[in-house]
């Protein structure tokens, strides 16, 4: 498979691993850019006041703050430190309070103990994990039982938009991404579509 090449090439490694002047930038963009399908998958996770849950792949930290907003505890989970710095500022007072816990990792060993999250919240990162199958495994393990899981997707069987390097962007299907979620543990129990986009829940056994 070949990539786009240039800039639309350094842009999709950005977005997979911000970093440096160029990867803060994106973070600002990816604020408004994606705070429609962030928001979607917000809805249907539900965060209750009390409840603590797991962002993978938490970027510039908007979502970490709307999990806040609702009176959760939000622990992040972010491959890039410069991502890690924003989320942070953007919300200082919870990180001071201890609301806000952040981790640097790419999601292949999840450091947190069984059982110890009620949910699980992902968009537009599966693409980019290491091993997909492994991190579904270690959320399965986290999440309390009866737990929620929300993961959103580009939807693999359509066109890749030609700005996005599909030798970087590794995308599912939704066929895959059940797949991959049921094997893990978990029961499908919604799949939303929003554009291109899969919103699909499942809860933990």
């Amino acid at each position: 498979m070949s990539g786009v090449g240039g800039f639309g090439q350094l842009v999709s490694r950005q977005a997979s691993h911000p970093e440096g002047v160029l990867g803060r930038a994106i973070g600002r963009i990816w604020v408004r850019e994606t705070a429609g399908v962030n928001d979607a998958a917000l809805a249907v996770l539900d965060p209750k006041p009390g409840e603590t849950i797991l962002e993978i792949g938490h970027g510039p930290g908007r979502t970490l703050g709307r999990i806040l907003e609702a009176g959760a505890d939000a622990i992040g989970l972010e491959v890039s430190e410069a991502m890690s710095a924003q989320a942070e500022r953007r919300n200082r007072q919870a990180a001071v309070d201890g609301r806000l816990r952040l981790h640097l990792g790419d999601g292949t060993n999840l450091d947190l103990a069984d059982d110890s999250v009620e949910a699980v919240v992902a968009v537009h990162t599966i693409y980019f994990w290491p091993n997909p199958r492994g991190t579904l495994a270690e959320c399965s393990r986290v999440i309390q039982p009866g737990g929620r899981l929300v993961v959103a997707s580009r939807d693999g069987s359509l066109p890749l938009p030609r700005r996005l390097d599909p030798t970087v962007y590794t995308v599912p299907t939704l066929d895959q991404l059940e797949t991959w979620i049921t094997d893990a543990g978990f029961a499908i129990t919604g799949v939303q579509a929003l554009d291109a986009v899969l919103i699909v829940a499942a809860s933990a056994p």
